[in-house]
């Protein structure tokens, strides 16, 4: 049986009242990254990420006749190590500023939102093109390769090449981790009457709170992701036959993909596209162009952009060209 399903929002909304400055910087994150709203969270079971192990062959069945022994099979399994990166932000409010708020408590975290956002925002290009270099493997690393059977090359050769990623988010098979014995891997650190710099060197008395996130990716079954790599932007934004031509030929590389994934049509499959190409998606649903391109109500008030019924997300942190994937 599958672990729950928790979302950063319900971890926040679980932590004690002394958790209050972390489960605010949780809120915060939530608000300010749609990612961190689909992305399911758990514990790893070490302090600094988490070990599993990945099943690299399965055992075999055999048919056998009455009275007919057979032979012995068995999976194999091999230990993964996920690991944690710590992001750090340092928000600096002058005392004397903070003295005249009305809540010192709410100036902090409005003047310190932008700190706050920088994590969710470090922690997005992490989950997409973390590197093995940084301790944090992202999707881009796990899909590097054309002849990986998750990848589907779009065959772009230029120099503003994108991907679309499938991601089937899973608390037992993809999910964000945290260290064990941390609260979501949050940490809020104020200190207040330190003496800090400004722009010139002059000293002056502030407010000063440190702020850290201890967070990873684990991915225990790559059959849960896919990816439409060498995606040719500048042929999708092009006029007349190119485009459609290469639009026409994206749609089916998407389905390619979403058949990739392991039971897509259950759980939560999100599709994550930069902006270019999902708005390169979105006038193809008003335009009726690929019947599986369209609008669903989620949650009864909101309507959202789907293929085949899965949610496609706008992600500003694919924005920058990729690289060609061979």
């Amino acid at each position: 049986m599958a672990n729950e399903f928790l979302t950063l929002m319900d971890l926040k909304n679980r932590m004690g009242p002394g958790d209050g400055a972390i489960a605010s910087v949780a809120e915060l994150l939530a608000q300010e990254n749609e990612l961190l709203n689909d992305i399911p969270w758990a514990q790893g079971n070490l302090v600094t990420g988490d070990v599993h192990f990945k099943r690299t062959a399965m055992p075999r069945a055999t048919i056998r006749k009455i009275n007919e022994g057979i032979e012995a099979t068995a999976s194999k399994t091999e230990a993964v190590t996920e690991t944690c990166v710590l992001l750090t932000s340092r928000g600096i409010v002058d005392m004397a500023e903070l003295d005249l708020a009305p809540s010192a408590e709410a100036y902090l975290l409005t003047e310190n939102k932008p700190h706050i956002a920088a994590m969710g925002e470090d922690l997005c290009a992490s989950m997409f093109y973390g590197t093995e270099a940084t301790g944090f493997r992202g999707f881009a690393a796990r899909l590097n390769r054309t002849a990986n059977p998750q990848v589907i090359d779009a065959g772009g050769t230029g120099t503003n090449l994108a991907s679309i990623y499938l991601v089937k988010w899973d608390q037992d098979e993809v999910t964000g981790i945290y260290p064990k014995n941390t609260t979501a891997g949050l940490k809020v650190m104020p200190q207040a009457n330190i003496y800090v710099d400004d722009k010139d060197g002059k000293k002056f008395l502030a407010h000063v709170t440190e702020y850290s996130w201890f967070v990873g990716l684990k991915v225990r079954d790559d059959r849960y992701l896919s990816r439409v790599c060498n995606i040719d932007r500048d042929a999708l934004l092009a006029e007349g036959d190119t485009a459609k031509t290469a639009r026409q030929a994206l749609f089916n590389q998407i389905i390619k993909a979403k058949n990739k994934v392991r039971h897509v049509d259950k759980g939560r499959v999100v599709m994550y596209a930069d902006p270019d190409i999902f708005s390169i998606l979105e006038i193809a649903a008003f335009e009726k162009a690929n019947m599986a391109l369209g609008y669903t109500d989620i949650g009864g008030d909101r309507r959202v952009l789907t293929f085949s019924g899965i949610p496609i997300k706008r992600n500003d942190c694919q924005s920058v060209p990729e690289k060609k994937v061979n």
